[in-house]
């Protein structure tokens, strides 16, 4: 389980009472004039580390570091895919694309060195802790037809080279693993074995007839038997301490559980697929029992910590439909499918998931219009929006007091113009305008604190160039 860490930061908001109807016309503020500042042409957004010291970005040969705000960049690597960066900010991992779908490059670079140090050029699976004191990967080799599970501890690495460590090898392409806290749980079949990478320890565990789960922290793992039991053991002592029967034989006689997350609220979400049939349904397990929820193929949402993102999928005798339910870690519906079907953006949500934030996109009079929607525990809010909002960036600000968006507006001879805008959840003001259209192919625009800024990868259309910019928050 790939464990990328993109926090998206924000805190409480203050109670505001207006009704679902109301509120004022949010297209009126349109003074756009200032422009922002850019930080790298011809390049991708990649990377920024929290304290927004140093900026990653992807150009055509390959991969470069600069100092922020204003420090030159330098190539420290080719080009990568992604990258995370440690909670210190001291270390940062990157990966390339797989190249013809099977292996990737994996680096190390610490901030401050002109080269990033190749671990491996045959990896599949990535993993690593948020500290980043170990990455872990799997390289297969083709003639001994071996595939190896390998660790690189940062403690052990130079400025040239990590000497990697093999705690697992078995004769087969099947081995998968995943990171909490610093721990590995790797399966293959139905085995299992746990990793504890600062000691070296393998333990191995029982049968599990699904891939087992491990919590994010590392502290709780879950296996799968035969007679349909969710078992959650203590990961230190290995104790049992809880399980449920996850199946009911009288309505999911013949499905199985095809993937399972653990979310931090300790809760299992177990995506099911029923034999012969496209469909696809969800769980929620704890210790108090299983429920139903709304969801069939769900994982954590990238970007949006506790948010729980799944994919609902209806299916009638000529085509199937796939709609997207957000929920919290305990299975609760935050943002529900009716929702999502009509917003043209994906939902908001603040930090602590008291508020979420979506558009609702209708046709009138052979136009496309938006609305924003802002809901709190207290109110609801909507305010209709001069031109479009765009898919690419729709969030709250770090102290959850405005959502951030970027928006395109027809302007004179027929030009779109794209603005970045704030909406306090009574009128829209524009920050400024962008150079190009929003892209995120692959990585998302970056909202840092302290202080509040976007960086943000733009376009200049359809296969135009790109750029990297920087945007100070109100």
């Amino acid at each position: 389980m790939r464990m990328l860490g993109l926090l998206l930061l924000g805190a409480g908001l203050a109670a505001c009472q207006t009704e679902p109807g109301g509120g004022a016309d949010a297209g009126t503020e349109v003074d756009a004039g200032t422009s922002f500042p850019t930080l790298a042409r011809d390049a991708r957004l990649l990377e920024v580390d929290a304290s927004q010291r140093f900026l990653l970005s992807v150009r055509a040969d390959g991969t470069y570091a600069q100092t922020l705000p204003e420090g030159e960049a330098v190539r420290i690597a080719d080009a990568a895919e992604r990258a995370f960066t440690a909670s210190d900010g001291d270390a940062v991992v990157l990966w390339s694309p797989q190249y013809g779908g099977l292996t990737r490059t994996v680096w190390l670079w610490r901030p401050g060195t002109d080269a990033a140090i190749a671990l491996t050029s045959r990896a599949g699976q990535v993993a690593y802790d948020l500290g980043v004191s170990f990455v872990a990967f799997d390289e297969y080799d083709e003639a001994s037809g071996t595939d190896s599970v390998r660790v690189a501890r940062l403690d052990t690495c130079t400025r040239e080279a990590c000497p990697l460590w093999t705690p697992l090898e078995r004769p087969s392409r099947a081995v998968r693993f995943q990171a909490g806290g610093t721990t590995l749980l790797a399966s293959e079949g139905p085995q299992a074995w746990l990793i504890d990478v600062p000691s070296g320890a393998l333990t191995e565990l029982g049968p599990t007839v699904s891939d087992p789960v491990l919590s994010a922290d590392g502290t709780r793992y879950a296996l799968f038997d035969a007679a349909n039991h969710l078992q959650v053991f203590d990961t230190a002592t290995r104790k049992l301490q809880w399980e449920q029967v996850w199946r009911d034989d009288a309505t999911r006689k013949n499905w199985h559980v095809s993937t399972a997350i653990m979310t931090d609220m300790g809760t299992l979400i177990l995506n099911l697929k029923a034999d012969n049939t496209p469909e696809t349904d969800s769980v929620a397990c704890d210790a108090t029992g299983c429920r139903d929820i709304d969801g069939g193929g769900c994982q954590n949402r990238a970007g949006s910590p506790g948010v729980v993102l799944c994919r609902v999928e209806t299916c009638s005798p000529n085509r199937c439909d796939a709609d997207a339910a957000y929920l919290d870690g305990m299975g609760r519906t935050l943002v529900d499918t009716a929702t999502t079907r009509r917003s043209s953006v994906y939902p908001a949500f603040s930090a602590d998931l008291h508020n979420q934030a979506w558009t609702v996109r209708e046709t009138r009079d052979g136009a496309k219009v938006d609305t924003l929607w802002w809901r709190s525990p207290d109110a609801t809010r909507q305010s209709p929006l001069e031109g479009l909002a765009d898919y690419t960036l729709f969030r709250f600000t770090p102290d959850a007091r405005q959502v951030l968006f970027s928006r395109a507006l027809t302007i004179a001879e027929g030009k779109t113009e794209h603005r970045l805008s704030v909406w306090d959840g009574e009128a829209v003001s524009d920050l400024g305008v962008l150079e190009g259209e929003p892209f995120a192919n692959p990585i998302s625009p970056m909202v840092r604190d302290n202080p509040p800024t976007l960086y943000l990868t733009v376009s200049q259309g359809v296969g135009g160039s790109t750029s990297v910019i920087r945007a100070p928050l109100p």
